[in-house]
């Protein structure tokens, strides 16, 4: 009974030690001046206020890990309308770029890339 109490424990200071360590790490990511119209309050403000708490955003893109680019396409097109997230890393390279349907869809892969990079 002793051992099972003890891995039990351990186990719970294992997961908890890793739910800190993560949670410590901050992303910091800066918003291009070209992303437009609703898409950059839309997916990435609210968007990642909701799905990346571990997620900052800053004015200078020279402090950030990401420049992320988000726009839409013209919203007249209806149910075809489609949403774009673009990161950039540093060096100003393309390290992941999405387009869907829904905002909430396209801000969340963006979030899931970003939490396995790092």
């Amino acid at each position: 009974m002793k051992k099972f109490v003890y891995k039990v424990a351990s186990i719970g200071l294992l997961s908890i030690g890793t739910a800190v360590t993560s949670a410590q790490y901050q992303a910091k990511v800066a918003i291009a001046p070209r992303s437009s119209g609703e898409a950059q309050s839309l997916l990435i403000v609210k968007g990642f206020h909701n799905l990346c708490p571990n997620v900052s955003i800053i004015r200078d893109e020279s402090q950030a890990d990401y420049v992320v680019l988000a726009s839409e396409s013209d919203p007249w097109r209806g149910f075809l309308l489609h949403y774009y997230i673009t990161i950039y890393d540093k060096q100003g390279k393309v390290v992941f770029s999405t387009d869907k349907h829904h905002g909430k869809d396209a801000s969340k892969d963006a979030c899931r890339f970003i939490n396995t990079e790092k």
